[in-house]
């Protein structure tokens, strides 16, 4: 089964999944619906269109440099209310990922849909980030062969691994892969962009060595 592959590397990224009002969170791992708003970004689909094709590519993420959480903190004056009328000052404190790098993997059966993402990915029809407008890409999102004939794990164990420690010492990498059923439970599926509406996923977080014919000088 095919699995198409993304690298995600920035200075900041955002990657909220139960963010409400003034309190932005993040999660340390980029969400599923961060990834597929992403990828509705790169084919130029509108929030109005179905995702449920994307919704049902099994995703995992391997994270090659763990990220430092910040949080910056904004005070918004004279808002406007819904009505019109002037609002009181607003905090808001709003959470983001600095210095990290993922490499994302989709396993799909249908490697025609692999294909017509990889092609969107090479020629985006909007603006990519991660998790907000000013958070762009510091590296092409899209890999040369980034499409692997093999399981998304498989894949994600043996893609070539670039070391991020100046001793060039092998870690282990933390892997956070969907499946069917786990404890850990993100409710990050979008059904729904308009209405906001998020179904629930299964995954499991498991810490494998990278091996030494991996390594990528």
């Amino acid at each position: 089964m095919p699995t198409l592959l993304l690298r995600m590397r920035s200075p900041m990224m955002s990657w909220g999944d139960h963010s409400r009002f003034t309190i932005r969170d993040t999660r340390r791992e980029p969400t599923k619906s961060a990834v597929i708003g992403l990828l509705c970004a790169a084919l130029g689909r509108p929030r109005w269109e179905s995702v449920q094709d994307l919704a049902a590519l099994k995703m995992g993420v391997r994270v090659n440099q763990e990220g430092i959480v910040q949080c910056d903190y904004h005070t918004v004056m004279d808002s406007i209310k819904s009505s019109g009328s002037k609002g009181d000052t607003v905090l808001s404190y709003r959470h983001y990922v600095a210095d990290a790098d993922y490499l994302v993997g989709l396993e799909s059966d249908d490697r025609a849909l692999l294909e017509t993402l990889d092609a969107a990915l090479e020629s985006p029809v909007w603006q990519l980030y991660f998790g907000r407008k000013s958070f762009v890409p510091s590296r092409p999102i899209r890999l040369n062969d980034g499409i692997q004939d093999a399981a998304l794990e498989s894949v994600l164990k043996a893609f070539p691994y670039r070391s991020h420690n100046p001793k060039n010492q092998l870690p282990k990498l933390r892997y956070v892969l969907e499946v069917p059923e786990s404890l850990d439970l993100r409710r990050d599926v979008p059904i729904d962009w308009q209405r906001r509406l998020f179904g629930s996923r299964c995954v499991n977080t498991v810490f494998h060595k990278v091996l030494e014919e991996a390594v990528c000088i």
